[in-house]
């Protein structure tokens, strides 16, 4: 966790770097390269922010744009099933369970907003991750499980 917060504060300082630029060039904003990036920062940080509370929290501003967050929200619930995975074949499948309750809350709250073209692929990736989740809980369940076998 210290290793990955020093790189996203890496991270924070190099976009404040580029937006220095953009107070003269404000089209460079919208540049499809920066863009990803905001993504990929908004879904890193979302999930720090799930790893060190439990809970999907508030970005600052540069991530908070609504394309951005949501695409990177819908990123996030990858990331958390990998999470819940590993934490499985630790032997903790407790997580399995409190991971599926978040991406189903984020999965509810994106179901209301009527996504469509790039946000509607992502959207249908976080449903996929949201099915693989059900799937590991059916499995553990039918096992009877505390973290073994899957």
């Amino acid at each position: 966790m210290q290793s990955a917060s020093s790189l996203l504060e890496q991270a924070s300082a190099l976009f404040k770097q580029c937006e220095k630029t953009f107070v003269r060039l404000r089209e460079l904003s919208s540049e499809g390269a920066y863009r990803a990036a905001l993504e990929e920062y908004a879904e890193a940080r979302l999930f720090e922010c799930y790893l060190a509370a439990g809970k999907l929290g508030k970005l600052e501003p540069r991530a908070m744009d609504p394309s951005v967050y949501l695409a990177g929200l819908c990123d996030t619930t990858g990331e958390m099933v990998r999470y819940a995975v590993r934490q499985v074949t630790l032997g903790n499948p407790q997580a399995v369970h409190d991971v599926h309750e978040t991406v189903a809350t984020v999965i509810e709250f994106l179901l209301d907003l009527d996504l469509t073209g790039y946000l509607r692929t992502k959207f249908d990736q976080a449903k996929k991750n949201l099915g693989r989740l059900e799937e590991m809980t059916y499995d553990l369940a039918i096992r009877g499980s505390r973290g073994v076998g899957i």
